[in-house]
């Protein structure tokens, strides 16, 4: 029975993704807000103590999406989502110790989504997404020798259902339940201007417990926990400006368990996603940071295949 289940909803379901910073935002059958591919370059390393308002801009598109064997569902189902998130994070004067200091970030996702599909799929067009608030930590930087070093910080995050979601649409803005995500960030500085990040989170969901299906019955729906992570290989362009970086950026996504409906097990319902692509990142001399990426995804499963346009740009106060 939940075997036929999982394969309609397989057919006939889709659930927004967004950054998060965490998260970050694109199509999914039923992970919800997640950070793919959102942050990555220098992410780990730290700014002055002061308030930042950052601004993530983000454009993803998919006419293909993908069942649980990565095989293309059939007719077309085209959804482009656009994404404005205003991001605030505080980094005190004040430290926990000499070594380790502290810091706060808030973030609220406004959302445009489009949806073409053959196969019934709607869109709630609110603009509303899911608040988010996570506390930080971080160390030192530790210099490991011949000009590298590593700096690093932790966060733990948690997704509120604050937005806009309604049973009768397909794609939401909100994901009607809470997702607590602890992850870690690391930036290894290199000689000659190069410099590797990543980002590693691990996804725990709650229960969306006004999950509507085909029968018309409101049902009790959890997504399975997961794990993914972002990446950066970036340098120097010295030629131009020693603040002018280029390189290649990605992230990956792969969902430990099986969604859970009404307290059973869908079977076949992991979902997964690789993506690469190029990037620009520049400091002006006032602090300011501008980066550009773009990402193409590839072994795709139980989501939407596409492309993306994530820009990010962050002021000192």
């Amino acid at each position: 029975m939940w075997n036929k289940i999982s394969k309609t909803i397989k057919i006939s379901v889709l659930t927004v993704l967004m950054v998060v910073f965490s998260f970050g935002a694109a199509m999914a059958f039923h992970q919800p807000a997640l950070n793919l591919g959102m942050t990555n370059i220098l992410d780990a390393v730290i700014p002055p103590p002061g308030v930042y308002l950052e601004t993530y801009m983000y454009w993803y598109n998919s006419d293909e999406l993908r069942d649980g064997d990565g095989d293309k569902l059939p007719l077309h189902n085209e959804v482009t989502t656009t994404v404005v998130m205003p991001q605030l994070a505080w980094f005190p004067e004040k430290k926990l110790t000499d070594n380790l200091g502290f810091g706060v970030q808030i973030l609220m996702p406004v959302v445009n989504i489009n949806m073409d599909s053959d196969l019934g799929m709607t869109a709630n067009n609110d603009s509303l997404g899911d608040f988010c608030i996570g506390p930080i930590i971080y160390g030192t930087p530790i210099n490991l020798g011949n000009d590298f070093q590593l700096h690093w910080f932790v966060e733990f995050d948690t997704y509120c259902p604050t937005g806009s979601y309604d049973k009768n649409n397909t794609v939401n803005p909100s994901s009607n339940h809470w997702t607590f995500e602890p992850w870690a960030s690391f930036t290894l500085m290199m000689p000659h201007g190069f410099s590797f990040s990543t980002r590693q989170h691990f996804t725990y969901h709650t229960t969306n417990d006004d999950y509507l299906l085909p029968d018309g019955k409101t049902h009790d729906l959890q997504p399975g926990m997961c794990y993914h992570f972002n990446y950066s290989l970036m340098k120097t362009v010295d030629f131009i400006s020693p603040s002018l970086r280029v390189g290649l950026v990605g992230y990956y996504e792969k969902q430990l368990t099986e969604d859970e409906l009404d307290d059973h097990d869908m079977s076949d319902s992991k979902e997964q996603v690789f993506a690469i692509g190029p990037a620009i990142h520049y400091i002006t001399k006032g602090g300011v940071v501008v980066s550009l990426k773009s990402y193409f995804e590839s072994e795709v499963e139980n989501r939407g295949e596409g492309t993306a346009i994530v820009g990010r740009i962050i002021f000192p106060f």
